[in-house]
């Protein structure tokens, strides 16, 4: 009992309603020690009984359902319905209540768990007293007074009148003896005609042991097809767990599948856009090196002619230089024949020599004016070359602007095209996937066709076993027609036998005995029938699952074809 849990320290701290689950009926205020105590109780709708559930019988003053004196197993109430409503009843031997010890007991149902959900009221056990021998009855003459007699008065009483009945059959008795009489000699009669229901026993006794050889052979046979039944329904659950197998696997296939077909598409379309992008970077890239190449042809130019414009510049400035020398000169010149013309008029003592001077101051100024043309003109020359000079320093620059941005876009085209590369064989690696994938299809295709030959061998093996199983039917049914005749052949001696048991205990108990076998040997031939059947249903459901199993790999088949036709 230590698997019980612990109660509260005292009964009074349980709840009330609990000890009204289980009520005690007709409970005594005493017993006798020593003598078989029967202990009536009603199980109310409240508590649900378990085969574990136990009545005990403890000392007043208890505080743990361990505190027992003894205690039977409450039995489970026969079809019990929940919420009901039982009574029941438990008997406790003698020689394991209480002695007339003055105590107080009563008694406790416990659960399972270790619950008390009912007890009873106190009672004890005492031995009986010679006041207690006493007891009352009702006159049997007087329905209203009571008779207060002792238990020897009484038994004494009853022994009178048992005599009396001993008397009264006694007079049966001789009445039923030479009834006796007369039934031996109906006994004589019936045994003769037992005699002949004997041999005519004895002939059905050999026809039942011929048909008892037959149903062994018979019981043989179905034994074998059960064996043969057992592995083919072995192999078919083994092929079932297999298709379900090939059928999950082409279903994840086929997901897989649509998802690298997805992917494919995207790359595929990404690849086409790529290309187009990388065609016109490409294109662009040629115009690019068509307008650097003519951008450098001319930057060779413009150094060429920078280059010439230096020498031009270097010769200017040479005639710049001269020309200033000889301005410097003219103005020594105009200085000396301002002083010669001063001094002339200041002498003017050779008017010849005047006019000649005159005439070469006539000279020097258009020499003047001349070298003052040409220098304006050298300067204006060099104006325009400087300007020359910085357009073309200009150009140089934007030439050299739009170089550099040419070199980043061919880098830029260069990462395009490494890309496009990377793609490509990530395109190559997706084919290499595609064709494990058509690899995995054509293993499935091939698992697919076994195992649909397989089922149409185990269906031929069903068929036979089936035809087998129809004929040793038809064998049972004519067995059971020859056992009906037996039976009514069995009806007619029915009473002749009975008397036969009580007189000589003549056996007849193999005929029945060779029924129960033959009905058994029936019982078997339908149970085999019921199991063909559900195989059978088990074929057509497989068949189903390899239609859908065909299906969804033709479906991914043309997912496949469309993934390569795209």
């Amino acid at each position: 009992m230590s698997s019980f849990q612990e109660v509260p320290s005292s009964a009074n701290t349980l709840q009330t309603s609990n000890f009204a689950h289980v009520i005690f009926q007709n409970v005594a205020k005493s017993y006798l020690p020593n003598t078989h105590l029967e202990c009536h109780y009603t199980l109310t709708q409240f508590i649900h009984p378990h085969q574990k559930d136990w009545v005990g019988i403890f000392k007043v003053g208890w505080s743990t359902a361990r505190d027992y004196y003894t205690f039977l197993w409450s039995p489970m109430p026969e079809n019990y319905v929940e919420g009901s409503t039982v009574n029941c009843v438990l008997t406790f031997q003698g020689y394991y209540l209480p002695n007339d010890d003055g105590e107080f007991y009563q008694f406790c149902y416990v659960t399972h768990k270790g619950e008390i959900r009912g007890a009873s009221t106190p009672f004890q056990f005492r031995t009986s007293s010679p006041v207690e021998e006493l007891l009352t009855m009702e006159d049997e003459g007087n329905s209203d007074m009571l008779v207060v007699t002792t238990k020897a008065g009484l038994l004494e009483f009853k022994i009178e009148k048992i005599i009396k009945e001993k008397e009264e059959l006694l007079k049966v008795t001789s009445v039923l003896e030479k009834e006796t009489a007369q039934l031996r000699d109906q006994v004589e009669r019936l045994e003769k005609e037992l005699n002949h229901e004997k041999q005519r026993c004895d002939q059905l006794q050999t026809e039942q042991k011929n048909n008892v050889q037959a149903s062994e052979a018979l019981k043989t046979e179905i034994d074998d097809l059960k064996k043969k039944h057992d592995e083919a329904a072995s192999k078919v659950l083994q092929l079932e767990e297999d298709i379900m197998t090939v059928t999950q696997k082409a279903i994840a296939k086929e997901t897989e599948l649509d998802s690298l077909k997805d992917k494919l598409k995207k790359v595929v379309l990404e690849k086409e856009q790529l290309e187009c992008v990388l065609k016109t970077e490409k294109d662009e890239k040629e115009l690019y090196k068509i307008h650097l190449k003519n951008t450098e042809i001319e930057n060779t130019k413009l150094v060429k002619e920078i280059q010439t414009f230096k020498n031009l510049d270097a010769n200017k400035e040479n005639m710049i230089s001269y020309y200033k020398e000889e301005v410097g000169r003219l103005q020594l010149f105009i200085a000396e024949k301002e002083n010669m013309k001063k001094a002339f008029f200041l002498s003017s003592s050779n008017k010849e020599d005047a006019s000649i001077l005159k005439e070469q101051l006539r000279k020097a100024e258009d020499q003047i004016q001349a070298s003052k043309q040409e220098a304006v003109l050298m300067s204006k020359e060099l104006s325009d070359a400087v300007n020359v000079r910085d357009k073309t320093m200009a150009d140089l620059h934007s030439a050299r602007l739009e170089n550099e941005k040419l070199k980043k876009q061919l880098a830029d085209a260069l990462a395009e095209l490494k890309k496009i590369t990377t793609l490509k064989n990530e395109q190559e690696t997706s084919n290499t996937v595609e064709q494990e994938l058509r690899r995995e299809v054509e293993d499935l295709k091939l698992r697919l066709q076994m195992a649909a030959d397989h089922y149409k061998e185990k269906f031929k093996e069903c068929q036979k076993l089936q035809k087998q199983v129809n004929k040793f039917t038809e064998q049972a049914k004519i067995a059971g027609h020859q056992q009906k005749l037996t039976d009514a052949s069995n009806n007619e001696t029915a009473t002749a036998v009975v008397t036969d048991k009580k007189l000589s205990a003549s056996p007849v108990s193999p005929i029945s005995s060779d029924i129960v076998s033959e009905f058994m040997v029936k019982e078997q031939v339908r149970e085999m029938n019921k199991e063909i059947a559900e195989k059978t249903e088990k074929y057509k459901k497989c068949k189903q699952m390899l239609a859908v199993s065909k299906w969804l790999l033709r479906k991914a088949e043309q997912k496949v074809a469309i993934g390569d036709k795209s």
